[in-house]
């Protein structure tokens, strides 16, 4: 049994702060920013059997991170940073069949940071941050045809959240208001229709990282608050059984911003930035089981800021920024 890194070929565009969906047997980069920070109208596919990649039809509307979602036939881009920085109320819909955008009648409220998850072929958007970079208790559903519904607002207003569906519960964790982290971990259970808050995550920090497995929730890394403090090595685990946090043995290597998820069954931590202000390439597991972390071959170029998703058992990771600025790369780690 083993891990293994791959690099299948470049995107056609060099980006950063894109977003990427996995929705049938095919890889989608949405949107990001250029080498100047401008957003971008950017749609590409890769087949993942076939490895190559495929230009779309352009957004309309140019963005970084938008929350984008995959039901049935089409593609949703929601909210993200506009051309002029701010947060952005368009939603555009992509028709896989008909291989063009069409754009719908908007969020209602300018956002970005916005979380999403899919859960039996609709869409769940969660939080954002506002014009006035105050954050929103935004939870709603959405449908393939296009159907919003308002539900039980998030209880801790926030953006940049991480969101996890588990059996049939909503994890919310993390996030910021204002440039302020926030600790928060909040479950909605879908069967009763209600929040409930679950105990803090144990440390406050900015760019920490957060996976799931079907049993546990990790936290790790980040930058340290005061930030002068440089970034963290920390690695928390919340059992989804006893609802408690564990402060585990630390990361072998300080950083922030990386690429995250369980693989194999292990958490990986892949790249990101360290405390020397460069990118890295340093991958390394965490085994819940024995409380271990191991490093395995490192990834095949060093970039922070990557857009990355799993599937299949397989962590994507896209672009980012190297050190000679946006990268183009694809690498993908797989466990047999």
């Amino acid at each position: 049994m083993s891990y293994k890194w791959e690099s299948p070929k470049n995107m056609p565009s060099k980006r950063v702060f894109a977003t990427p969906l996995v929705h049938g047997d095919n890889l989608y980069i949405v949107g990001g920013c250029d080498e100047k920070g401008v957003p971008l109208d950017c749609f590409e596919m890769f087949v993942i059997k076939q490895k190559k990649w495929h230009r779309l039809q352009n957004m309309p509307t140019k963005r970084a991170a938008p929350a984008v979602a995959g039901i049935g036939n089409k593609i949703f881009a929601v909210g993200g940073v506009s051309e002029s920085q701010t947060p952005l109320d368009v939603i555009e819909v992509y028709d896989i069949s008909e291989k063009k955008w069409t754009t719908v009648d908007p969020l209602g409220e300018k956002l970005l940071g916005i979380s999403c998850v899919i859960r039996e072929s609709k869409a769940y958007f969660i939080g954002g941050m506002m014009s006035d970079t105050s954050p929103s208790d935004m939870f709603v559903e959405l449908d393939e045809s296009n159907k919003w519904q308002k539900l039980v607002p998030l209880p801790t207003p926030r953006y940049a959240t991480f969101a996890f569906l588990i059996r049939d519960k909503l994890y919310v964790l993390g996030g910021r208001q204002g440039k302020i982290p926030t600790a928060a971990l909040e479950v909605f259970d879908f069967s009763t229709k209600k929040w409930s808050k679950l105990p803090d995550i144990p440390s406050k920090r900015v760019f920490a990282m957060y996976a799931a497995s079907d049993s546990h929730i990790y936290s790790v890394g980040g930058l340290l608050q005061p930030a002068s403090q440089g970034f963290s090595d920390a690695c928390e685990v919340f059992d989804l059984q006893t609802e408690q946090w564990t402060v585990c043995p630390p990361m072998p290597t300080k950083r922030g911003d990386f690429a995250v998820g369980v693989v194999g069954g292990k958490l990986v931590c892949a790249g990101g930035l360290g405390n020397d202000g460069k990118p890295l390439k340093t991958t390394e597991v965490f085994d819940v089981a024995s409380k271990t972390w191991t490093a395995i071959a490192d990834m095949p170029s060093s970039h922070c800021s990557c857009a990355y998703t799993l599937a299949n058992q397989q962590l994507f990771v896209c672009g980012g920024l190297s050190c000679r600025g946006p990268s183009n790369s694809l690498e993908v780690l797989s466990y047999s």
